[in-house]
């Protein structure tokens, strides 16, 4: 399963032919880890190593020459029914984005806990 720096438009596209009667809202979140305080972590099968603070994933990036930490952003789609829909609660129509098996899917952010959580392995 893999989560981290997915293309906007391959998963927009996704989207649409996985939820053709509705709108979609593309945007991201960032990756929350709510059983994990801080440490390192490896999510399998990526070889990059996350830094976590305070429930949250990190990664370092060069800026201007100095090392960096960024959160780790998740793509995410909102389905609506129109553009001007309100969403009040976001709980059952907010779902990340992760491609598995070569092909795009979708499942709501408490499911895809539950299923990464399992390939997340801590770096002592």
């Amino acid at each position: 399963m893999n989560f981290y720096k997915l293309d906007k438009h391959a998963v927009l596209e996704a989207a649409k032919e996985t939820f053709p009667t509705m709108y979609i809202e593309q945007d991201e979140m960032d990756f929350y880890l709510p059983d994990i305080e801080r440490g390192e972590i490896i999510v399998e099968p990526l070889t990059i190593h996350f830094y976590i603070s305070t429930n949250y994933a990190y990664e370092d990036r060069i800026v201007n020459g100095n090392k960096t930490r960024y959160k780790v952003p998740l793509s995410i789609i909102y389905t609506k029914h129109d553009k001007y829909e309100i969403i009040y609660d976001s709980r059952e129509v907010c779902y990340v984005a992760y491609e598995e098996d070569h092909q795009m899917k979708f499942c709501l952010y408490t499911e895809f806990y539950e299923k990464i959580k399992k390939q997340i392995k801590k770096v002592e």
